[in-house]
């Protein structure tokens, strides 16, 4: 199993419901392919973790790189073990970093575009902010975290669009 995780600075800006459709569309795509993950925007910068197969998830992340909606493609960190998934639940998650009472648990209070830019260029620091990103939106879904065996594949509907959440199970 390959664990990855990149940062990337968007192109252009999306909004909150386009990003929701494609956190909807990439979990539908992982869950296939046998991906896990979990996404947080904040400020124009993505911080991602893909874990799955590797020749799977080199290919996911090749595609990603090219995508032109990122520049300054960084990866973050590289482990190619046997360990067990660390964020075994969703397929593909957002963490609504937009949502103040989230970002501030997450962030343990409240932090700047340009504190967040510095920190998640640190491959400690961008994990442990994913962690804590992941393990927040557990909470609030009613998962265990701890959860490694099963992969929903859906996106929780406290962070979709009204009208995508009847879309949410593939």
């Amino acid at each position: 199993m390959l664990t990855l995780v990149y940062r990337s600075e968007m192109t252009q800006s999306l909004s909150a419901n386009r990003l929701a459709e494609l956190c909807l569309l990439s979990a539908r795509k992982n869950q296939r392919l046998g991906v896990t993950g979990f996404l947080v925007h904040f400020h124009g910068i993505f911080l991602q973790i893909l874990e799955g197969p590797a020749d799977v998830v080199e290919t996911l992340f090749a595609t990603i790189a090219a995508d032109e909606r990122h520049r300054n493609v960084d990866v973050l960190m590289r482990d190619d073990s046997e360990g067990k998934r660390n964020f075994a639940f969703w397929s593909m998650n957002l963490g609504p970093l937009d949502d103040a009472g989230f970002r501030a648990r997450v962030l343990q209070g409240d932090m700047s575009g340009q504190e967040f830019a510095a920190r998640t260029r640190d491959p400690d620091g961008a994990l442990d902010l994913l962690m804590r990103a992941y393990t927040e939106a557990c909470i609030l879904s009613h998962v265990d975290p701890a959860a490694h065996d099963l992969t929903s594949g859906t996106i929780p509907a406290w962070i979709l669009p009204t009208h995508m959440a009847q879309h949410a199970q593939p």
